[in-house]
């Protein structure tokens, strides 16, 4: 179980404080949650200004939907950690994973902005199993990031 954990903790490419704790895969809906968490103690980044060595103020528990992996429909699932920050006060920190829209993961919105340069929304929408709406809202927020710049 823990080489399981270590591989998929590899694949997402998280780093300490973050883990695996458990994945917990459902065949018959072919729905996979990896369950994330941190160790006590661990410090975080300040998701405003990027200060590190930021202790957790609190936390709310949070879920992503990512790729899927094997087949399954993949979330990740775990704690969502705001910081005390010297500079900002209490900030939510950075999650490397998390993409800009909400529960999405960054890997997961690339992959959509990829398919959206190839496809309507609506067919992307049905290739990944979510409502087109949400995914044009990741299309329309990155593409006003880029007409921004």
């Amino acid at each position: 179980m823990e080489d399981q954990n270590e591989l998929f903790e590899q694949a997402l490419d998280i780093e300490w404080p973050w883990y695996v704790d458990r994945v917990a895969p459902d065949p018959v809906k072919r729905l996979m949650i990896i369950h994330l968490d941190f160790v006590a103690g661990g410090t975080f980044t300040c998701g405003t200004c990027g200060t590190g060595g930021c202790k957790a103020y609190d936390t709310r528990v949070k879920k992503w939907r990512h790729l899927d992996f094997f087949g399954y429909r993949t979330f990740l699932q775990g704690p969502s950690p705001r910081v005390d920050c010297a500079t900002c006060g209490v900030r939510q920190a950075e999650l490397t994973w998390a993409g800009r829209r909400q529960g999405f993961t960054l890997r997961f919105e690339e992959m959509v902005l990829s398919l959206a340069r190839e496809m309507s929304v609506r067919t992307v929408a049905r290739v990944v199993g979510e409502h087109d709406t949400r995914l044009g809202r990741i299309v329309s927020h990155y593409a006003e990031v880029g007409n921004s710049a």
